[in-house]
């Protein structure tokens, strides 16, 4: 019996299936099975009980897994007190950052990664928030910088920076980078925004509800190029933080205003249950003083710094 087969039992178990278990530790379901299965004639019990509608545990299963939670819960605290002697990152590390975030931190953050730390194996997810959340969740990436509009409690978070949010439109909307508007000004105009539950859409909806308002948009999509390219084209206007506009607003490309009461909060989360590496805390070391210097160079419109 060993650490590895005693993950997939927890899985296996908390899933309560051995398929949906397999696509979760992303591994084929024979390969799972005979683990599985070479656990249980090493303690010479069955573990679970199979029907088609999944698999159920045993008595002894149920035993097995409360120590297993126990003994997984003192590996991984082993690992991080040891892991603090490392001098240099190494091993797999996977992040998922937002599309918003591509022109001012993305591009910058991980190509300086990539060189600095070699022995890092980087995988990086773009997505949106309620998507990234989910694979935290499922250990399928092990951080990502997601909206504070998903439900925290069950990751760590570090609070990063807010967002003001502005209403985008072309250049011959006239709009006022510095004049914030209301909310009755988006009722007013063709709309062009994200689908739920995307984090910006999730926001406008909330605060027009609460506005005693609905919002019907002329089109919805999820990313956000395209959104500038049709508001550069006049085809309506979109709802998006500064840096997802920056460089087409400094450029002359598109104007924007402020849309009052209107914010995104965004944070780093990840597992509570599984210990961050030395190339995560690097990672996010480096994330976070980035922040720093881009907030702090003026051309960030309407961020406001967490801690």
């Amino acid at each position: 019996m060993n650490l590895r087969q005693l993950e997939y039992f927890k899985k296996i178990a908390e899933a309560q299936s051995m398929t949906r278990a397999a696509n979760l530790l992303h591994m084929t379901q024979p390969n799972l099975t005979r683990q599985i299965q070479q656990l249980e004639k090493e303690l010479g019990v069955l573990l679970f009980t199979r029907s088609d509608k999944g698999v159920a545990l045993t008595p002894a299963g149920l035993e097995l897994l409360e120590r297993a939670d126990a003994l997984l819960g003192q590996a991984r605290r082993i690992g991080e007190d040891i892991s603090k002697y490392a001098t240099e990152p190494k091993g797999d590390l996977r992040i998922g950052l937002p599309p918003s975030l591509y022109d001012v931190i993305t591009n910058r953050l991980i190509s300086e990664y990539a060189l600095q730390y070699p022995e890092v194996r980087l995988s990086v997810t773009e997505g949106l928030s309620a998507a990234l959340h989910e694979l935290v969740l499922t250990g399928k990436i092990d951080a990502a910088v997601v909206s504070d509009v998903e439900p925290l409690g069950l990751l760590s978070s570090r609070a990063l920076l807010t967002e003001q949010l502005y209403l985008v439109g072309s250049i011959h909307s006239q709009l006022e980078i510095d004049h914030f508007i209301d909310l009755e000004s988006l009722i007013k105009r063709p709309m062009l925004l994200t689908s739920a539950p995307n984090a910006m859409r999730t926001l406008v909806d909330r605060q027009m509800i609460a506005y005693g308002e609905r919002i019907q948009p002329k089109l919805e999509t999820n990313s956000a190029r395209l959104l500038c390219d049709l508001v550069i084209r006049g085809i309506g206007f979109t709802v998006l933080p500064y840096s997802a506009i920056s460089t087409l607003h400094r450029g002359g490309q598109l104007t924007a205003a402020p849309i009052q009461g209107l914010e995104v909060s965004w944070t780093l989360v990840s597992a509570k249950d599984r210990s961050f590496s030395l190339a995560g805390h690097r990672l996010r070391d480096r994330l976070t003083e980035m922040l720093h210097q881009q907030s702090r160079q003026g051309w960030w419109r309407g961020v406001r710094w967490s801690s």
